[in-house]
């Protein structure tokens, strides 16, 4: 993969970066004659591996690296448990 860095257990997304801290990957593609969409790497990557994102779940990054896309490190969890992991880990209040 070209925008992958399999690094100490993670695999790290190297290409573009967005959101609030800049640090979940994205990449574009063309959605035909209604433009481009942005894909989230980390939720095409659980998709690619592991399958469909259940419906109301969120991808919770288990090693807390927002730009990591191994399939192992990322679990479908609901929001509330994702905020609350969060929390738990430091990165929210």
């Amino acid at each position: 993969m070209l925008f992958v860095e399999k690094k100490d257990g993670c695999w790290l997304w190297k290409g573009k970066l967005h959101g609030r801290d800049h640090d979940y990957g994205y990449f574009r593609i063309s959605n035909g004659r209604t433009g481009v969409r942005d894909i989230l790497s980390h939720r095409w990557a659980y998709e690619y591996y592991k399958g469909p994102i259940p419906s109301g779940l969120s991808i919770d990054h288990l090693c807390s690296v927002r730009n990591c896309v191994n399939p192992e490190h990322l679990e479908a969890v609901t929001t509330a448990e994702n905020n609350r992991r969060s929390v738990a880990r430091g990165r929210h209040r």
